[in-house]
């Protein structure tokens, strides 16, 4: 019973820190996909004219999940809308969870909805190639670390899982 017992810890503990390695993983792809929708929104109200709205429903329809969800709720809730950048912010933070970024991939995006919808389109474009900048350096620092964590991260798993049978045993 007590092999049980300690094969179920080692199991869990191990799982745990393979889906800690799996997000350190996704990270730099998930920044990628928030890349391209920046650039979907750049082309979409520059050179399309489009509006926000209009740019949240082509977002939910071309990209990948779970950006495309952001966007698709982002949408939905725009008969409520006083403000886009309050929305913005509470469709990021309830969508965030989803996503395997940190906090300052939050920060970057947080600021860019606060300037999304608020200047001419010059500037609008000159706002989002900024973010882009944002999220190209903080792409550079995932790719870099991203890997030596995995590693670390599924070793934490398994060791931890160890550890705690050999305290309990």
């Amino acid at each position: 019973m007590e092999w049980m017992g300690a094969v179920i810890i080692l199991t869990v503990t191990t799982l745990g820190g393979f889906e800690i390695a799996s997000r350190f993983k996704k990270r730099p792809g998930h920044i990628r996909q928030w890349k391209n929708a920046l650039q979907l929104i750049e082309a979409e109200m520059v050179y399309g004219q489009s509006s926000l709205w209009e740019v949240c429903d082509t977002l939910s329809r071309h990209l990948p999940m779970p950006v495309a969800g952001f966007f698709e709720q982002l949408q939905k809730e725009q008969d409520g809308c006083r403000e886009f950048a309050v929305l913005w912010e509470s469709m990021m933070k309830k969508h965030w969870p989803w996503n395997a970024m940190g906090k300052t991939e939050l920060e970057i995006l947080l600021q860019f909805g606060r300037t999304l919808g608020q200047h001419n389109l010059e500037q609008q474009q000159k706002q989002i190639q900024l973010t882009i900048h944002h999220l190209d350096r903080v792409l550079q620092e995932a790719l870099e670390v991203g890997e030596q964590y995995q590693k670390m991260a599924r070793g934490m798993g398994v060791l931890s899982g160890l550890l705690v049978i050999i305290l309990i045993i």
